[in-house]
């Protein structure tokens, strides 16, 4: 395994957060600019994968200035020897604690690791958007001005670069098939991958959580794993 090739591997769609960065409205013309971040859940999932459970682990501690979190993520390299990166945010406006800890990890991890860095290459996206509320507010959300006026806002669509590559109808059957041989239904790995990926059909898994589910199973099914 590549280990610096593997954390650097882009998300799926489902694993990342679209945040507003300003708001207004100019000529009665609503605008949103966004920005993209990957979710800790999915920064966690990536570490497991590249370093296994017990091969990292994440420490905080606060600054000079309180409201600032500082974070450090360490890893075991190839000696087993523990090597860390640190990095820090501020508290956030929303759950001021919690949103920094969250701040913190994602900028360690990327700065440190280079995970989710690729994002950094997106230009700054203005969303689309509407004063009026969608019928179909599926993919919309919301954004008050400083005025205190509402935009519905669309979550952009990541350009094809920063996607990963999609499983293939194969490969469904290949894990499919694997999870059978050692008793485990398609209904059960469906309530695996919507808890740890938020996904709820294998079609919709990124080629690098197939790679974990798969990863799972093959330790499963290896007579020699007596874990």
């Amino acid at each position: 395994m590549d280990i610096q090739e593997e954390l650097r591997k882009p998300f799926g769609e489902n694993e990342v957060e679209w945040r507003v960065q300003s708001c207004g409205i100019s000529n009665n013309k609503p605008w949103v600019m966004v920005l993209c971040y990957v979710q800790a859940r999915a920064i966690q999932n990536r570490l497991d994968y590249v370093f296994g459970f017990d091969g990292w682990k994440v420490e905080y501690r606060t600054g000079s200035n309180d409201s600032n979190i500082i974070c450090r993520i360490s890893v075991k390299d190839n000696q087993g020897e523990w090597i860390y990166k640190e990095d820090g945010a501020s508290e956030s406006n929303v759950e001021p604690f919690k949103g920094g800890i969250s701040g913190a990890l994602k900028r360690c991890a990327s700065s440190g690791y280079g995970i989710g860095r690729y994002l950094y290459n997106l230009t700054e996206s203005f969303a689309e958007c509407s004063l009026e509320k969608p019928k179909d507010n599926t993919g919309w959300k919301k954004a008050v001005t400083k005025d205190k006026k509402t935009i519905y806002w669309k979550i952009p669509k990541l350009p094809t670069w920063a996607l990963p590559s999609s499983i293939s109808d194969r490969e469904i059957k290949e894990l499919t098939k694997l999870a059978s041989t050692v008793g485990i239904s398609e209904d059960i790995i469906k309530q695996v991958i919507e808890k740890d990926f938020g996904v709820k059909e294998i079609k919709e898994l990124s080629s690098d959580q197939y790679e974990q589910v798969y990863m799972r199973l093959s330790k499963k099914c290896d007579p020699t794993n007596k874990k």
